[in-house]
């Protein structure tokens, strides 16, 4: 598993790491904190729900035998999170975690723009 540190976390979406972290129930024993990614969220009628954007949320994920998709991030000033990227991470850029929705605490990962 790749460990990514060159990953910073804008100051509200720190907060919102912070309280799904201190919210964060493991679904089983020995289950780490990660953040798995959230495509659509719909009504019955197939439109999306008001307010939603795709982005990461909270999930409860066995650490064990994750495949080298995954990564341990470890944001500065931020909780650390396992995640999958959904693009080939890089050593020599900068990401940043920003907020998605705001109203379902959904989170974005991204390189940050030079």
């Amino acid at each position: 598993m790749q460990r990514i540190t060159n990953i910073s976390a804008t100051a509200r979406a720190a907060e919102i790491l912070d309280r799904h972290l201190v919210l964060f129930t493991p679904r089983t024993i020995g289950d780490a904190f990660a953040l798995t990614f959230v495509s659509s969220f719909v009504e019955p009628d197939g439109t999306t729900v008001v307010g939603f954007r795709p982005g990461y949320s909270a999930d409860s994920v066995s650490p064990h035998g994750l495949n080298a998709m995954w990564a341990l991030a470890q944001p500065e000033g931020a909780p650390e999170f396992l995640f999958m990227p959904k693009f080939e991470w890089r050593d020599d850029e900068l990401y940043l975690v920003d907020v998605a929705s705001e109203a379902f605490g959904l989170l974005s990962i991204g390189p940050v723009s030079r």
